[in-house]
């Protein structure tokens, strides 16, 4: 059933800047990237190699895949339809985050291999954040 208020993504074809192994495994899974800035690049696993992170869109439903440097086995967070709508104070998008802001609304982490980046995943005003720490993803709490 279509929602009046979805919004529809924009084809991965658009985003010339993704590995080709990335933008092969999107379009395997029929996504569109949801509209804004939801493509984004950083080393985020501390390797000094582009890591990518894409809000995929499919139908009414988006999801975080987070792609390490060389992979086109991405690790998926938070599949919801929230956020996927016109108005910009409620839609969904991703941005860098850095281990300051993380650490402001998380105070007592304090991993010993603290990462630079971050991936924050938000939704009007509610966020989650994804770090690369110890060789897998946290997900901590972002803005709220």
């Amino acid at each position: 059933m279509f929602h009046p208020l979805l919004r529809p993504g924009v084809p991965v074809s658009r985003f010339r800047q993704l590995p080709d192994s990335v933008a092969r495994d999107l379009n395997r899974r029929s996504c569109n990237i949801v509209r804004g800035n939801n493509v984004i690049s950083e080393d985020f696993a501390g390797t000094g190699r582009r890591d990518w992170a894409v809000l995929c869109q499919q139908g009414n439903q988006a999801s975080l895949m987070l792609y390490l440097a060389g992979s086109s086995k991405p690790a998926i967070f938070g599949t919801h339809g929230a956020g996927l709508v016109d108005d910009p104070e409620l839609a969904r998008g991703i941005r860098v985050a850095g281990w300051d802001y993380v650490v402001r609304h998380n105070p007592g982490i304090r991993p010993a291999n603290a990462p630079k980046v971050c991936i924050e995943d938000g939704v009007s005003m509610g966020s989650l954040i994804y770090c690369y720490v110890n060789g897998a993803w946290a997900v901590l709490t972002g803005a709220d």
